[in-house]
This record gives structure tokens, sequence and C-alpha cells, in this order.
């Protein structure tokens, strides 16, 4: 993994944190699920990540994923937001 990719990583695990109002993002390795019996993110939480995603980076996750197949673990939200933004771990 890059420095970059390193730091969007943490990057989304120190939000992720915040929205669950746990330290366990901080921890979870990168293919951590962010549902169900991963991080346990509910319908909520998941809207909330990705209002911030799209403020933060402008990925637009639902719009562009229509299976969310991105939100299927922490890295994989990781390197979507990566391969969109060309400039890793820079928010808008």
């Amino acid at each position: 993994m890059t420095a970059e990719a390193a730091a969007l990583n943490g990057e989304i695990r120190q939000l992720l944190a915040e929205i669950t109002g746990d330290q366990a993002p901080l921890r979870a390795p990168p293919d951590t699920p962010l549902l169900r019996d991963g991080l346990g993110l509910d319908s909520l939480g998941g809207t909330m990540l990705l209002t911030e995603i799209k403020r933060r980076y402008g990925v637009d996750v639902a719009d562009e994923d229509l299976n969310l197949d991105s939100l299927a673990s922490i890295g994989a939200l990781a390197a979507y937001v990566s391969a969109r933004t060309g400039a890793v771990g820079r928010p808008r």
C-alpha cells in the first residue's frame, strides 16, 4: 500500500470512528466489512458516510456504484474513492 493510499485509509477510518462513535474502525483491518458483522454500520450511518465522502472528496458513491460493492469493506471504499479522485487523501 502506498503512503497516499494509507493516508486515505486512515481518513476513512477516522470518519467511520466519528460516525459510529466507536474507536474500532481505527484498529480494524482493511478487509473489515462496513455493514452487519463488521463495523455494524446501519442505514443512517451509511447515509452519513456517503454524504461525507461526497462532501470531502467529490465522489458520489451511491450515484456511481449502483451495487454499492465499494461499501463491502474499509479497503474497498478507500480504493473506490482513490480511483475516482486522482488526489488520494486530499479532501476538498
